[in-house]
């Protein structure tokens, strides 16, 4: 419901600006960001660890161009995360790009859900926060 956690996962910081003020104005204040996809990680296994499942992102929304690991690194081990964490997710990739490979590339991981133009609008918050995080979604 409205306490889940959204991960936004970019190294892009002007896009976490923007997209962290859509997210506020449309009311969904419970976010984390990184940079990298390793603090994620990091950040998701431990909290698996400690069984904090009130602390498992009910949204992520993932950029596949970052330095170090992609986006696609991060849909990896994403799949090696327990199923309670990877059943609770529902991600979807940020993009700046019409990169056609991504997009036939994104079919063969069931995790993700569809693409997101960068940077996040208004409309889109709000349609993730009706769509994800109203009262009626279970």
């Amino acid at each position: 419901m409205e306490d889940q956690v959204i991960y936004i996962i970019d190294d892009d910081k002007a896009n976490n600006f923007l997209t962290r003020i859509m997210l506020e104005d449309a009311g969904l204040t419970n976010f984390r960001q990184f940079k990298l996809v390793d603090e994620a990680m990091d950040e998701l296994k431990r909290i698996t660890a400690e069984k904090l499942e009130d602390e498992y992102p009910g949204l992520i929304l993932l950029d596949l161009n970052m330095p170090i690991k992609t986006g696609w690194d991060f849909l990896e081990e994403f799949r090696n995360l327990p199923e309670e964490v990877i059943s609770k997710s529902r991600i979807y990739l940020l993009t700046s790009s019409d990169f056609r490979g991504d997009h036939e590339k994104a079919k063969s991981y069931p995790e993700v859900l569809d693409f997101i133009d960068k940077p996040v609008t208004d409309e889109v918050a709000k349609w993730l926060k009706e769509k994800y995080f109203s009262p009626s979604f279970e």
